[in-house]
């Protein structure tokens, strides 16, 4: 018996099995239809949390605020949407701001949204 015949059986084994594990990764690695959903941020949604916290503040649109904060158009431009998630999810040190901690996380992602669409 050569050392090839010996292992073969084990290899072809092996390669049967192959198709079969990646389909399963495959299944099991796939967003389900629930968790698109739920991934997709609404930017309506922000808006409507951004007009109820924010807006006092921050000029949203072409609404005028107080002049507190940067109109969010300037915060689109030089704000990553990673920095502002991580901004919105995380408590300030600042004084001036109020904490986001009621915020959900669609919430957040949604406000990220809304603000991204002002680029």
């Amino acid at each position: 018996m050569s050392p090839n015949s010996a292992s073969g059986g084990g290899l072809a084994r092996m390669r049967a099995w192959i198709p079969a594990i990646a389909i399963a990764l495959a299944v099991s690695s796939a967003p389900t239809a629930g968790a698109r959903a739920q991934s997709t941020p609404s930017p309506e949604l922000g808006a409507e949390v951004a007009h109820q916290w924010c807006g006092y503040c921050h000029a949203i649109g072409g609404d005028r605020a107080v002049d507190v904060g940067p109109p969010f158009s300037d915060i689109a431009a030089r704000r990553s949407p990673d920095y502002l998630r991580g901004f919105l999810a995380n408590p300030h040190s600042r004084n001036w701001m109020p904490p986001f901690s009621h915020l959900t996380r669609e919430q957040i992602e949604g406000v990220v949204a809304f603000i991204m669409t002002m680029k």
